[in-house]
């Protein structure tokens, strides 16, 4: 996801060497959960390995990186970066604006750090199991290989993106050195490596002198990603004294990361005075964390936490602990016996996310046992979601005899969004089925799965001798699929000249819903030539209601008669 152009700090280098203690800013992070594939095609160079010995690259240029002196004397460095000598940072700075002084397009300063381990940038991997966050131009990665190997890149850079002439930074980037790119077709004024003092300090800066934007924010990321015992200091001083709440929570999330902050990190989730995101965000990097116990924190929080939403935030973050058979527990104890509704219903949730045989046999018990329709219908999407053995037949069979109509249709629903391995099911409860609104119910959700076979059936009803109203519902739903083979049945169907008027009409609506050059002309020849007035009329109006220029000829031709 490309990172937006944004306002950044007016002040000078120098000034954002000094040592601040106030942040400002924003920050954006999705994640995504354990066990999922990650497939990268590198447009703009060749794939770099997921672990890289720490003594090769990939571009033996990147050799020079370790070596800053060596740098500072070449014309060229890192994947043909223009190298600036200095005594530190601040100075290489100065020499990089005054170089750029006479371009006329923005220009890249970039410089290297000493990157704490267990953390990857954008790695070329193609299969991934752990958590992934997002952040602008930089996706963070933690976590290991199919294979069990931790997933880290160490060859990482700080690019600061600048306005020639004002020298005003736009934009900051962590990148992979080993990943090679365009940088926008910008000029980059290689700095070599800055020392963690005058990195962090720089970092600390800019994220306070920065407007509350994305500018701040990747400053705290850059100051998280350093292997240097003074990172959870400088984030607990985010958190504490920064007045943007994104830029907080960012902090508390970093904080997990880097652990041995637990019991900070508590305190804010008990704390009743704080912001609910802070306390949800603090609860999730304690389940984040690798530290040992977490587990355990999470559980004793829940006990005295009184607040709902916090209590789901604990509830979340316990399913992203490592200690997996702990946290199992923990959740079936809470949707089985917790006396408030959503949160049972959370707890339900993050039971599907789990590959174990007895998890289904779990959630049928909950089911049961549960009066609450809510949670019930929680249980049948955790059936839905998780790959445990069974679940699937176990939804199959409550589609078919679920007394209660709305949680049997749910139950319909659900069952078919495990796509095409149910299509046969699905297809013999419709047949075997009498009663017309459920069958109008697995009509619809077999319709969300694409499928040649479910055409086939959707066609059969449409044209058999089922209800008047099964039937429409059918030529709806075949004018909502693509493809010239619905467009020639309905285009059939609603020209038949001894056809049932209602149905020929409804397909008269669903060639209407199709894309402006497939409908108009088979429209106007419906409205100019069809036996039946109620049909022409249907035809007609959606003529009018198309406004597409041949609709408009159509008209002027029958008022010129």
């Amino acid at each position: 996801m490309l990172s937006p152009r944004f306002a950044g700090s007016k002040s000078t280098d120098k000034e954002l060497m000094a040592d601040k203690a106030t942040t400002k800013g924003t920050f954006i992070m999705h994640r995504s959960r354990i066990s999922y594939y990650l497939m990268m095609t590198i447009a703009l160079g060749t794939l770099a390995c997921a672990r890289v010995d720490r003594a090769t690259t990939a571009n033996a240029a990147v050799d020079h990186v370790a070596d800053r002196e060596e740098q500072n004397q070449s014309a060229t460095t890192v994947q043909s970066f223009t190298a600036v000598a200095g005594a530190d940072l601040a100075a290489r700075l100065e020499e990089a604006s005054r170089r750029a002084s006479g371009g006329r397009t923005p220009y890249w300063s970039a410089y290297s750090f000493d990157v704490r381990p267990g953390v990857a940038i954008d790695p070329g991997v193609h299969e991934f199991h752990g958590s992934m966050n997002t952040i602008g131009d930089t996706s963070v990665f933690f976590g290991t290989t199919a294979s069990g190997m931790t997933v880290e890149t160490r060859n990482l850079a700080v690019f600061l993106l600048r306005e020639t002439g004002s020298n005003q930074i736009t934009r900051m980037e962590i990148y992979n050195l080993e990943r090679k790119r365009e940088y926008s077709s910008y000029p980059v004024y290689w700095l070599g490596r800055s020392n963690n003092e005058e990195s962090l300090n720089y970092l600390r800066a800019l994220s306070d002198s920065a407007a509350p934007t994305m500018l701040s924010e990747r400053a705290v990321l850059g100051v998280s990603l350093h292997d240097d015992p003074r990172v959870a200091a400088m984030l607990k001083n985010f958190i504490q004294k920064s007045q943007n709440q994104r830029i907080r929570s960012s902090s508390v999330y970093w904080l997990g990361q880097v652990g041995g902050e637990q019991n900070f990190l508590a305190d804010i989730v008990r704390n009743d005075a704080e912001e609910t995101k802070i306390r949800r965000q603090a609860a999730h990097a304690i389940g984040e964390s690798r530290d040992r116990g977490a587990l355990t924190t999470l559980q004793s929080l829940y006990e005295v936490v009184k607040d709902v939403e916090v209590k789901r935030g604990i509830i979340h973050a316990a399913r992203n602990s490592r200690e997996e058979e702990a946290a199992l527990a923990f959740l079936l104890r809470v949707a089985k016996n917790d006396p408030e509704r959503q949160a049972r219903r959370t707890a339900v949730r993050q039971l599907g996310e789990f590959e174990r045989v007895n998890v289904t046999d779990e959630l049928m018990k909950i089911y049961a046992g549960e009066t609450d329709l809510e949670v019930k219908r929680a249980v049948l999407h955790s059936l839905s979601e998780t790959k445990s053995p069974g679940a699937g037949a176990r939804l199959l069979n409550l589609a078919r005899t679920e007394t209660t109509p709305e949680l049997r249709k749910r139950a319909i629903h659900v069952l078919a969004e495990r796509g095409e391995s149910v299509i046969g099911d699905l297809i013999s409860l419709y047949d075997a089925e009498r009663a017309p609104e459920v069958r109008r119910t697995v009509m619809q959700s077999l319709s969300e799965i694409k499928s040649p076979r479910i055409e086939d059936k959707l066609f059969a009803v449409a044209s058999g001798d089922e209800s008047l109203d099964l039937r429409r519902q059918a030529i709806r739903l075949l004018g909502e699929r693509a493809g010239k083979r619905s467009l020639d049945f309905l285009s059939n169907t609603a020209q038949s000249a001894d056809g049932n008027t209602e149905v020929q009409i409804q397909a008269v609506r669903a060639i209407s819903e199709r894309k402006a050059e497939e409908a108009v002309p088979l429209l106007i020849k419906i409205a100019k030539t069809h036996p039946n007035q109620l049909v022409r009329k249907q035809a007609i109006r959606a003529l009018g209601e198309s406004g597409d220029p041949r609709a408009v000829d159509f008209f002027r031709e029958v008022l010129a008669r």
